[in-house]
């Protein structure tokens, strides 16, 4: 009984952390393919609220030094994904 019980608590929150999964992907449909790739690679980290700032710098900061943006698209880019973002909270 306790580990069916443990189970349920342990679904819910993970239905929970994801409950606007659907809202924040319309959102990453219209960004940049930059921005989009910055969502996606933070997505498949899997954020928390507290990492996912963090996480969203350190993609960008990559692709600035592999010279796939500028320093001004990149911010831009992490903006937008980070908006999207957002809205899994």
């Amino acid at each position: 009984m306790k580990t069916i019980l443990c189970f349920l608590c342990l679904a819910c929150l993970t239905t929970a952390a994801y409950a606007d999964q659907k809202a924040a992907d319309a959102c990453a449909a219209s960004l940049s393919p930059a921005a989009k790739q910055i969502y996606a690679s933070t997505l498949a980290s899997n954020p928390t609220p507290s990492t996912g700032r963090s996480i969203v710098v350190s993609i960008v900061e990559k692709m600035i030094a592999e010279g796939k943006l500028t320093m001004a698209e990149g911010e831009v880019a992490g903006h937008a994904a980070g908006n999207c973002l957002e809205q899994l909270k």
